[in-house]
């Protein structure tokens, strides 16, 4: 009997073969603000949150390596349908499907990964954390989160379930706030330990102040 057979990726061997094409620093702040002009939004704030979070409630204890200092990019854009998907889809870019667009979501935001292993996506209703190594074994991949204080299909509410991933956009995301008015990208600082298969180096507090300061410059 014919078995199926299929040729698989390396998602973090992609990644890294990615940020060969993209350069790092201040480089990574501007491809963001790219894609905060792709979709057409009016404003753009970048914050460098240096705050430690609590890593006790957590889809996995394996993202407690999310929990530390991150950069936080902002835009009053929330995302569109179109734009989850282009999230997922590493090689594909909507440019395709609107030609106003010049890539949203698409390769370039794939730089951000020269600064994190784990990018985290806050718009409308949802939160969206890459997991490209597959450390949480029960979502390899990534997770999807409901940001609205309802029960999910399990009679859970993951808003208060996982509240530490939620505590890690108080800077931008009030409690009371069911819905996010726009788009927020939480880019978790690779600090020095971490093992990476995407990219070796590091990025601390300190290189993340240069990044601000050259993209100002």
């Amino acid at each position: 009997m014919p078995k199926q057979a299929r040729e698989e990726v390396d998602i973090t061997s992609t990644l890294k073969n990615i940020l060969d094409n993209y350069p790092a620093g201040s480089a990574t702040l501007r491809e963001i603000l790219q894609n905060t002009d792709d979709a057409r939004a009016k404003k753009q704030t970048f914050i460098l949150d240096t705050r430690e979070f609590d890593a006790k409630s957590l889809v996995g204890s394996e993202l407690h390596v999310c929990q530390g200092p991150a950069i936080i990019a902002t835009n009053d854009a929330q995302f569109e349908p179109d734009d989850w998907r282009a999230i997922l889809k590493i090689l594909n870019s909507s440019k395709t499907q609107d030609e106003a667009s010049t890539g949203k979501y698409g390769l370039g935001f794939r730089s951000c990964y020269h600064v994190t292993d784990n990018p985290h996506i806050l718009s409308g209703d949802k939160l969206l954390i890459l997991d490209p190594h597959a450390r949480v074994a029960k979502y390899q991949g990534g997770v999807e989160l409901d940001t609205k204080n309802v029960a999910n299909e399990d009679d859970k509410i993951e808003r208060k379930i996982y509240q530490d991933h939620f505590a890690t956009f108080s800077a931008v995301l009030n409690p009371g706030d069911e819905v996010y008015e726009g788009t927020a990208i939480r880019l978790p600082l690779r600090l020095p330990g971490f093992k990476s298969k995407i990219k070796s180096t590091s990025t601390n507090v300190r290189d993340a102040r240069k990044m601000f300061d050259d993209f100002i410059e």
